[in-house]
């Protein structure tokens, strides 16, 4: 009965000395965060903060990298504009973002003709290497008439006062003085 109960005890006493150890190991990492702080939670709070405005710069690109259906012709052929746009996407956009939508048309077949006619510019700008990619989008970009555009500049122009220079006061007065003070002085 004796030898039990001293083993009992040596078995209560490690397992305290292990909860110690468990509570000092545990304590120490406490420690160690709160002396760091808050740098390990800085770059979680950059990427928190950075993300939405990364995904309002994509879609930008997303929307100005567009072709609408105002770009293709009847015949889903791409216009002399849409050809423009995507050499402009091909040649000028950041190498990241050289992407080119291409906006559903209302069947599939017509989807297709597009992204071909589309693909057949994109060959003709790129005749050997990796193409860009083209993909489809059910998103039309927002867009309006050359009579609108030009109507809303030319209310722009009119409505902008002739710049002009302010009346001659004695404060606003040129200097009189040319020379430095004491320029002509020598030492």
């Amino acid at each position: 009965m004796r030898r039990s109960l001293t083993a009992l005890t040596l078995a209560a006493l490690s397992g305290s000395f292990i909860g110690c150890a468990n509570v000092r190991h545990q304590a120490g990492i406490d420690y160690a965060r709160n002396v760091a702080w808050p740098q390990p939670f800085r770059a979680a709070d950059s990427n928190s903060v950075i993300a939405p405005f990364e995904i309002m710069r994509d879609n930008g690109w997303r929307e100005n990298n567009t072709l609408g259906s105002s770009l293709f012709s009847q015949e889903h052929a791409l216009s002399d504009a849409g050809a423009i746009k995507v050499q402009w996407i091909v040649t000028q956009a950041p190498l990241n973002q050289r992407i080119v939508y291409v906006k559903s048309g209302s069947s599939e077949q017509e989807t297709n003709e597009r992204v071909e006619s589309v693909q057949l510019a994109v060959s003709k700008l790129i005749p050997s290497g990796p193409l860009p990619q083209i993909l489809v989008t059910e998103i039309e970009p927002a867009t309006s008439s050359g009579a609108y555009q030009t109507l809303v500049h030319r209310a722009l122009t009119k409505t902008t006062p002739t710049p002009r220079l302010s009346k001659f006061t004695g404060l606003n007065a040129p200097s009189q003085q040319t020379i430095a003070p004491n320029a002509g002085d020598s030492k």
